[in-house]
């Protein structure tokens, strides 16, 4: 049996031999060159590109996560006239609908309506719009809980 320092002291003299040839490329065989590193790929152009990438996703996933999705109803309702949106309770995003804008047009004398539009005489009423709000009922108070204590030792069994 070899000890644990011959072994060790074979290994360094192999390693030493092995490193020794590896210097010499004339050492056993003449006719092996030494290896011609190749020339890597320039990184940058990728890197640039998966940067971007991600930067874009990384907006994508932030106007997603800090938009609200109320602030579109709000965009909507921007664009109808202020009667309208006036008169219009704030919808939630759930139930969002789209309204129509309608377009009133003041006929000059002698002209007439196109077919199937609605004729308003100018001398009739203006419609009034009553909105009210109905309170919710008041719910009764919950009563308080009696708070459980529970007393245990230090290792957690209980204590009564």
């Amino acid at each position: 049996m070899w000890s644990w320092r011959e072994v060790a002291s074979r290994a360094t003299a192999r390693a030493k031999a092995t490193t020794d040839m590896d210097a010499k490329p004339s050492g056993r065989d003449p006719s092996v060159a030494p290896r011609v590193v190749k020339a890597k790929p320039d990184p940058r152009p990728m890197r640039l590109a998966l940067g971007a990438g991600g930067l874009a996703a990384f907006s994508a996933i932030l106007a997603a996560i800090v938009i609200p999705p109320g602030s579109f109803a709000g965009a909507v309702q921007s664009t109808q006239s202020t009667d309208q949106s006036a008169s219009a309770p704030a919808a939630s995003p759930s139930t969002i609908q789209v309204q129509h804008q309608i377009l009133y047009i003041q006929l000059q004398p002698g002209q007439t309506a196109p077919p199937g539009a609605k004729v308003i005489d100018p001398a009739a009423p203006k419609p009034i719009t009553v909105v009210t709000t109905v309170p919710a009922p008041a719910r009764a108070a919950a009563p308080a809980q009696k708070p459980i204590i529970i007393k245990t030792t230090q290792s957690g069994t209980v204590v009564k």
